[in-house]
C-alpha cells in the first residue's frame, strides 16, 4: 500500500512470522540455500540510525474498526465517527471532499454507522487469506445474510479457494447466504462480469475504491473482513464489536 500512501516504495522488515511462513514452501530455498537467504533477509531493516522526516506511533488498542467514505483509501474514519464537514478539514482538500460525497451519495457530517449497502465483497490480494476466510466463517456461522445484500466470496488463490473447500468453509458460507466464487480479481476492479451496479453501495475488503473502480458509478467504501461480515448479515454498515460482545 505503499503506492496509496503517496510513496515510490516501501520496506517492511521480515520477521519471525514471516520466515516460519516461507519455510518448507515449494519455491522456497532449500537447505544450506535456505539459511543462506535467512542471514540475508535479517539484514533488510532500517539502520539503527536512520532518520525519518515522520515517525507515527499508534496504539492498536486504539484503533477502532475502519471504513472509507469518499473516493480515495484516504478518505477514512472510524466506524463510529461522522463523515469530515468542510469547515474542518484543510482548504486544499474541501473541493476533493465535495465532489467524492456528491457521487458517493453521502452527506458531510452524517454518520457512516447505519447506512445502508447492497453488496458485500469479500476477497482480492488485499484480504482473502485463508485466515480471513476462516475469521469471516466463525463469524457468520449459524446467520444468514440480509435479505438486501448480495454477498461474494472470492477468495486469494487456488490454493488458499482448495483450503476453504477442504475445511468446510464453502459450507459455512452457502448455509449464509454467501457465494463462494473462482479465486481472482473479481469485484475488485469490475472484472469481467462481477461488477457492482451504478448508484448501489458495496462494502469491499479491496484497496481501491476510486470512481468507477467497482463499475461505472458504483459507490464503494472499504472495511476489514469483520467490518464487510458484520454489514452483510445486517444490512448496514455496522461495528462488529457490537455482534462480537
Amino acid at each position: 500500500m505503499s503506492i496509496e500512501m503517496g510513496g515510490r516504495c516501501g520496506l517492511i522488515a521480515p520477521d519471525e512470522t514471516t520466515f516460519q511462513y516461507m519455510k518448507g514452501r515449494l519455491h522456497a530455498p532449500k537447505g544450506d540455500l535456505w539459511e543462506q537467504s535467512l542471514s540475508f533477509w535479517k539484514t533488510l531493516y532500517s539502520d539503527e540510525d536512520a532518520v525519518f522526516d515522520k515517525e507515527y506511533h499508534f496504539r492498536a488498542e486504539d484503533i477502532e474498526p475502519m471504513i472509507t467514505y469518499g473516493t480515495n483509501p484516504g478518505m477514512g474514519i472510524g466506524i463510529s465517527e461522522n463523515i469530515p464537514t468542510t469547515d474542518t478539514i484543510n482548504d486544499n482538500d474541501k473541493s476533493g471532499l465535495a465532489k467524492s460525497l456528491v457521487y458517493m451519495g453521502l452527506q458531510e457530517g452524517a454518520a457512516i454507522r447505519g447506512q445502508k449497502i447492497d453488496y458485500v465483497f469479500i476477497g482480492s490480494c488485499t484480504n482473502s487469506r485463508i485466515e480471513d476466510l476462516r475469521m469471516v466463517a466463525s463469524f457468520v456461522k449459524g446467520k444468514k445474510k440480509a435479505d438486501n445484500v448480495e454477498v461474494w466470496i472470492v477468495p486469494g488463490s487456488k490454493q488458499v479457494e482448495a483450503q476453504a473447500i477442504q475445511e468446510g468453509i464453502d459450507k459455512i458460507f452457502e448455509e449464509a447466504g454467501f457465494q463462494l466464487r473462482q479465486p481472482g480479481c473479481s469485484a475488485c476492479l469490475g472484472m469481467n462480469e462481477d461488477k457492482i451496479p451504478a448508484g448501489k453501495y458495496c462494502i469491499s475488503t479491496s484497496n481501491r475504491n476510486f470512481e468507477g473502480r467497482q463499475g461505472a458509478g458504483a459507490r464503494t467504501l472499504l472495511a476489514s473482513p469483520l467490518t464487510a461480515a458484520a454489514a452483510a448479515i445486517t444490512g448496514s454498515i455496522t461495528d462488529v464489536r457490537e455482534l462480537l460482545n
